[in-house]
């Protein structure tokens, strides 16, 4: 037992809670074993038979307390993640004393699981001339997805299609936007209402490829099966599924993703999601790709909108009694719920 009452009845801790500094002693806030934090009691160090439960706790203590320094001072996501090079992420938090997740993966594609099988590998390359940019009659170019900046066409609304391995462009080729990727130069940072969010740290064109959406490619019965609260990790792919039937597959990007995984919701967003057939044209399993939908400016919150179908019909919001997210976006075109 780990200390006893003064008529000799033993109590065993199970948890140590807080500490604090009381007439220039250690006390020690201690959760007992078999009984509700409501019969929580304050003790002092000497009355305590733990030692190694006492170590742990004032251990750990200090690694929080180093770890809220890091933190505030901002520092490199990669001394977390194995993030690529050119997806340059400081990570700050200057609010509260949550951490980024250990549990997380950073992947900048998609990861499979067991369940999902791979892309039919069915492609077919344009007839351009070998080692020459791709241009007017390029059969991947049936559409100007991009103008000659590369920046997309945001009146377009399909999917896009971008030259792929069997074509004989070079990489420079301005229909191979999104496999060059981008020099990503942003914030991931915590906000006062709405966790993490992501804000960027250089201008961003209206029309510029921002990143991809990536996670654990994963069936939709399986997305079913692990759902509880975080909805908001969860993206159908949907997009070339018939009004009324459900997704095949489902992108998770709780445990596995990119910077992307950090985006906020908004009711007003500068950026909009694009489906891409890059390495196949199997539409169970198109990318998602993030595009700017106005000019950026250093310090501004990269965010899209979880929930577009109320905006885009013009519809209510969401059911209030039914609603288990609600938006703090705080822009004035705000439904005040997400889902």
């Amino acid at each position: 037992m780990d200390t006893a009452d003064e008529d000799g009845t033993e109590y065993e801790v199970e948890a140590i809670v807080d500490d604090r500094i009381e007439r220039g002693k250690r006390e020690f806030l201690l959760k007992w074993k078999g009984y509700g934090h409501d019969a929580n009691t304050w003790e002092p160090e000497e009355h305590l038979a733990c030692p190694a439960m006492v170590a742990a706790y004032l251990a750990q203590k200090r690694a929080d307390a180093a770890a809220r320094t890091k933190y505030a001072r901002g520092f490199s996501m990669s001394r977390l993640y194995n993030c690529p090079a050119q997806h340059r992420v400081r990570v700050v938090n200057q609010v509260d004393a949550e951490q980024l997740p250990a549990d997380f993966t950073y992947v900048n594609s998609y990861t499979r699981s067991a369940d999902v099988p791979q892309p039919s590998a069915v492609m077919f390359p344009c007839s351009c001339p070998e080692g020459r940019p791709c241009g007017p009659g390029c059969e991947c170019m049936a559409v100007s997805y991009y103008d000659e900046n590369g920046l997309l066409c945001t009146d377009y609304p399909g999917p896009i299609y971008e030259c792929n391995k069997l074509c004989r462009c070079p990489p420079s080729c301005p229909n191979r936007v999104i496999q060059r990727g981008n020099a990503i130069e942003v914030d991931v940072f915590r906000t006062e209402s709405k966790g993490w969010g992501v804000l960027t740290r250089r201008p961003i064109r209206k029309g510029e490829y921002v990143c991809r959406y990536t996670g654990e490619l994963l069936s939709y019965a399986e997305a079913g099966r692990r759902n509880s609260s975080d909805t908001t990790y969860l993206f159908d792919l949907d997009r070339e599924v018939p009004h009324g039937q459900k997704a095949l597959y489902t992108v998770d990007a709780r445990s596995y993703g990119n910077v992307s995984r950090f985006f906020n919701h908004s009711c007003q967003p500068n950026m909009a999601i694009r489906a891409v057939y890059i390495g196949h044209l199997d539409p169970r399993f198109h990318e998602l790709a993030f595009f700017a939908t106005s000019d950026i400016a250093v310090g501004e919150e990269l965010t899209f909108d979880y929930n577009p179908q109320p905006a885009l019909l013009g519809g209510p919001a969401p059911n209030q009694d039914g609603s288990k997210f609600s938006c703090y976006c705080g822009t004035p075109l705000c439904r005040r719920f997400i889902f």
